[in-house]
């Protein structure tokens, strides 16, 4: 699908991987439909080109109306909070699964055949031992494994495959390993907030960080790749240690604390050689990625 001229929409536009994704798009020639509860939360992106229409994952009659007229959804919106307990797993289930079949049976409503879900590397049982690629074992969702998110976002993947084969829809899914970017309200915000610290003494192991930009452009080229229809694509990083994250931050911002390593003898990693030929994915160094996270933020 050439997307010049074409109007796609994208879930959670306002989270920190939808402002990329909507920005990927528009570099594309995209007409971007976001699709929110809170068009005010970044409302910046409406000066940029993006159209906002509101609708709530829950609320079913209002994606349909959202994603009329629209040639293709991503499916990006998802709840992440690190919160245990009954109440924590019900409102993620809510979200992460109830809210992807409200996302796909409204897609299917409104005419719209063409879905690209961003799931996540979360899905698989991690190993330390080889890289994870897209046929690794996953959890076993339904049982909760691997904790509320992980599990809640399995189990949305497991339908986002099953209302594709029902609806006939052209699907493709995106894994994305530990994210970072702007307005990170998860792995940026503890990075600062332990950066405050004179001097940081850690533990460091190996783990998959990537670029929001990066997981948005690649993201955008599964929706433009017809090729892409029905597969699915790890978007990870190599397993970088997590002290040479920190140290790249610091530099980014030009002031920090001295860190000082234990590195163990654990790495994660994922297996993006499929992205990277099919999809054009590249994860891009840490100095390079977050010269720019630092400069949006204003850090």
């Amino acid at each position: 699908m050439n997307l010049k001229g074409k109007t796609v929409a994208v879930t959670g536009a306002s989270g920190m991987i939808g402002v990329y994704l909507c920005r990927s798009l528009l570099a594309a020639g995209a007409h971007v439909v976001g699709v929110v509860r809170n068009p005010a939360k970044a409302a910046f992106l409406a000066d940029e080109g993006v159209e906002f229409r509101r609708a709530d994952l829950t609320d079913a009659a209002a994606l349909e109306a959202a994603f009329r007229g629209c040639h293709a959804v991503i499916s990006n919106a998802a709840m992440y909070v690190a919160t245990k307990g009954f109440s924590a797993w019900h409102a993620h289930e809510k979200a992460n699964v109830e809210g992807t079949r409200n996302v796909f049976e409204a897609a299917h409503r409104a005419g719209v055949k063409r879905i690209v879900h961003v799931s996540t590397f979360g899905i698989y049982r991690w190993s330390i031992t080889r890289p994870m690629d897209e046929n690794w074992p996953q959890l076993d969702g339904k049982n909760r494994k691997g904790g509320t998110y992980r599990a809640t976002k399995q189990i949305s993947e497991d339908i986002a495959w099953q209302l594709a084969r029902e609806l006939d829809l052209q699907l493709t899914t995106v894994r994305p390993s530990g994210v970072y970017g702007a307005r990170d309200p998860n792995t940026m915000e503890l990075v600062y907030k332990a950066l405050r610290l004179p001097v940081l003494v850690m533990p460091s192991i190996g783990f998959p960080l990537v670029y929001a930009g990066d997981v948005a452009d690649a993201t955008v080229q599964a929706v433009a790749n017809d090729g892409a229809i029905n597969q699915a694509y790890n978007l990870g990083g190599e397993g970088h240690q997590l002290s040479t994250f920190l140290r790249a931050v610091v530099r980014a911002r030009g002031k920090g604390p001295r860190i000082a390593s234990l590195p163990l003898p654990i790495k994660i990693r994922t297996d993006n050689s499929k992205a990277e030929r099919e999809l054009g994915f590249r994860n891009r160094p840490f100095d390079e990625a977050l010269k720019q996270v630092v400069a949006e933020e204003g850090v």
